[in-house]
Order: C-alpha cells, then structure tokens, then sequence
C-alpha cells in the first residue's frame, strides 16, 4: 500500500514538473509558417483560367530548410525554383513526407525554372513563375517550390490542367511567417 502511494505520489509530482516547465518557457511571440499558392491558365488566344488559391503542404524537408537558414548558414540557395509535375505520367497529392508520386515535367518550356521574387510586407513574400507551353497536351496538376539543390519546402495539387503549344501556366507562391 506504501508503495502504491509512492508510486502515486511520484507520478502527480513528475506531472507537476513537467506542466511547470511547458508553461515557463511559453514564448509570447511564436514561429508560424503559412503558404498559398495560385494557379492561372492564360490560354494562347488570351483567355485566362483561374484554378484558384490554396494552401500547400510543408514537407518535412521543407521544415528542415527552414531549420537550416535560420539556424545555421543554410545551403542550396533560397527556395525560388517552381517545378511542375507531369499529370500523364502520375503526380499524388502531396504529403508532409515527400513520398507522394512525383513525375517532373523536363521539357516543353514546363521544366523547373527559378521563380521571381517580391517581397509584399514585413514577413510576407511571394514567388512568381510563368510557363509557356511548347507542346500539345501537356498534363500537370501538382506543383513544388524547392532550392536550386532540389530540397523541397512545400507541394501542392491544383485542378487538372491540360496544356496547348502557346498556353502560358502562372504559379504563384504566396509564403508568411508571423
């Protein structure tokens, strides 16, 4: 019975501990990543599709990258490249592990490209790429924004979006810490 009652008393005393020190390291500013991304069709004759806003998943490399330039000197570059994934070969939707299918588009003007940068206010920022399409029937519905040494921060899927010779493609990556 007494050792019952140790027992108890030592698992209330642990968790007095614990719930002490989770509460006196609050901080009363907290890191918040947040990321939307945009997707337009701009057809050859003009005619623009919008396929909406949403927001992206962060992978978990993508945590790690932030992790890297904020904590240490960083490597591979900031994270501008834009890449798309070709739909006919297979594109998953996205995961927090990456682990989603992935087929890159390599050709037809749609290979990765590194996007423009603009900053939009304190901690806001977006990165902005415009494809043209070098061949009929292109698929895609997937995209990615990585570093130039191909860590990804973040994926997201988008509606089908099937491509002619001239049309262009318009990601933007809307991204905010707070």
């Amino acid at each position: 019975m007494k050792r019952l009652a140790l027992l108890l008393c030592s698992i209330i005393a642990v968790a007095l501990v614990a719930s002490w020190f989770q509460n006196s390291f609050n901080l009363s500013q907290g890191f918040k990543y947040t990321g939307v991304s945009c997707v337009k069709i701009i057809r050859k004759n003009g005619v623009i599709e919008d396929l909406g806003c949403d927001h992206n998943v962060l992978y978990n490399s993508g945590k790690d990258l932030i992790e890297e330039l904020l904590g240490n000197t960083g490597s591979g570059g900031p994270v501008k490249n834009i890449t798309l994934c070709n739909a006919t070969a297979g594109c998953g939707t996205p995961v927090a592990d990456a682990s989603e299918t992935w087929n890159e588009i390599t050709t037809c003007g749609l290979e990765s490209t590194q996007g423009t940068y603009n900053s939009i206010g304190v901690g806001n920022w977006s990165i902005y790429a415009l494809f043209t399409s070098t061949c009929d029937n292109v698929e895609t519905n997937v995209t990615r924004i990585r570093n130039s040494a191909g860590t990804n921060l973040a994926g997201r899927s988008f509606t089908l979006a099937t491509l002619q010779n001239g049309d262009q493609l318009q990601i933007t990556w809307y991204i905010w810490v707070q």
